[in-house]
């Protein structure tokens, strides 16, 4: 088995001549990996991966996930028949990951704009293009920036403001005015998968007996649990029953209230607000909900198309600002075939109105993910700015969460609904 190989691409260093990007309805790919299979590729068994997203990223990316120590769930093996060809923007993270099994054949082909720069680009050979005399007389670091001894990467030519030298070795250098900061609190790789998804999963926040005592909660309410509409969207494969809500979550006499109000504040959803939003977020709507066996699945919704205030997000300054954060608080398991949130990770970033075969998830085109949650763990999203939905629930033990909407400092507070 090979080891891991170091991740391409992503957010550093960025080159746009080789990225994606978009303008109104035109889009711009200047590089493009095709791969061609030659044989089977299994599922999880290695070998080509990439990570979804990355060629948007605006953060740098860990270094864990770039040699595979840690990909937190990202990453993607795609699965392919011989025959088959993908295609993939030259700027999203890639790279291959080692066999589990018979080792695939892959054929891997290159291809950038003709105004880019070759990686692979040899120095200038004499007469390969005519150079001056003149330029023998030249610096080492003149003969550098005047492109004469360019190999790729080429030396660094490096300069304090008062003196220009060159570096040892080659590469890139690009300063940067702003610098880590390791008192803020915020861990890396949280700030990356939020920048780059557009939710982030808290584990075991709750402990055992509180999360007994929210079940005992809603279960000494069940006179008040309302029944809502079925919010399908017209999917034939998410259509059930309508999902169920208890409200007045806050108001219960103790010690039923006291869940609840635990949540409202807790230090591990407040520090991440903070870095998520800034400070001055408020809540504005908080409600526990039921889904019984049967219950629909809710068809995909939210999304920056057709942008809004509500559903704005930016990553500027090292700072996030994302105007509305959903809180959900898991009280039981949620496994895939359970059913429960499903999200499309980067959509948060997408130019272009979600599809109808994705409203109702009856063609997910790959995109969708289902959220595995246990009991006591919690996942923030972007209720406004990331498209996310959730399956029908198939489990004889119903779903049950708590979910608590936030708004920013910037936005009208809305009516609460607590």
């Amino acid at each position: 088995v090979a080891p891991n190989q170091t991740l391409t691409g992503g957010n550093e260093p960025r080159n746009w001549s080789r990225s994606y990007f978009q303008a109104e309805h035109t889009r711009f790919v200047q590089g493009i990996v095709a791969i061609w299979a030659l044989t089977d590729t299994a599922d999880h068994q290695g070998g080509f991966t990439l990570i979804p997203g990355t060629h948007k990223s605006e953060v740098k990316t860990p270094s864990d996930v770039l040699n595979g120590t840690d990909d937190m769930g990202l990453s993607v093996q795609p699965t392919l028949a011989a025959g088959d060809l993908l295609l993939c923007v030259e700027t999203i993270l890639q790279g291959m990951r080692p066999w589990q099994s018979v080792p695939q054949r892959l054929l891997g082909f290159g291809y950038i704009g003709s105004l880019v720069r070759r990686s692979n680009e040899a120095p200038a050979q004499e007469g390969d293009r005519t150079i001056p005399e003149w330029t023998d007389q030249m610096t080492p670091e003149q003969r550098v920036i005047l492109g004469i001894d360019r190999p790729n990467p080429g030396p660094i030519v490096n300069s304090d403001g008062k003196r220009t030298w060159l570096e040892k070795k080659h590469g890139t250098f690009h300063p940067s005015i702003f610098k880590t900061d390791p008192d803020s609190g915020i861990d890396e790789k949280e700030f990356y998968f939020w920048d780059l998804c557009g939710h982030l999963v808290i584990r075991d926040v709750m402990d055992a007996e509180w999360i007994l005592e929210a079940n005992e909660a809603i279960d000494a309410h069940k006179e008040k649990i309302e029944k809502g509409k079925d919010l399908a969207h017209g999917s034939n494969r998410l259509a059930g029953t309508g999902l169920s809500n208890l409200s007045g979550l806050f108001e219960f006499e103790p010690p039923h209230c006291n869940p609840s109000r635990r949540m409202i504040a807790h230090p591990a959803i407040v520090q991440r607000l903070n870095w998520m939003s800034g400070s001055g977020f408020v809540l504005d709507a908080a409600r526990a909900i039921i889904y019984e066996k049967g219950t629909s699945g809710h068809g995909m919704h939210s999304g920056p198309v057709p942008g809004t205030p509500r559903s704005a997000y930016k990553l500027q300054n090292g700072r996030t600002y994302c105007e509305t954060v959903n809180v959900t608080w898991a009280l039981v398991d949620q496994n895939y075939c359970d059913g429960g949130f499903v999200a499309i990770p980067g959509s948060h970033k997408c130019r272009l109105p979600l599809p109808e075969c994705l409203k109702t998830m009856d063609n997910e085109l790959g995109l969708v993910k289902h959220v595995p949650l246990k009991a006591g763990d919690v996942v923030l999203f972007m209720g406004s700015a990331q498209i996310h939905g959730a399956y029908p629930w198939t489990n004889d033990n119903p779903r049950r969460a708590v979910i608590m909407n936030f708004v920013s400092r910037a936005l009208d507070q809305p009516p609460r609904r607590f």
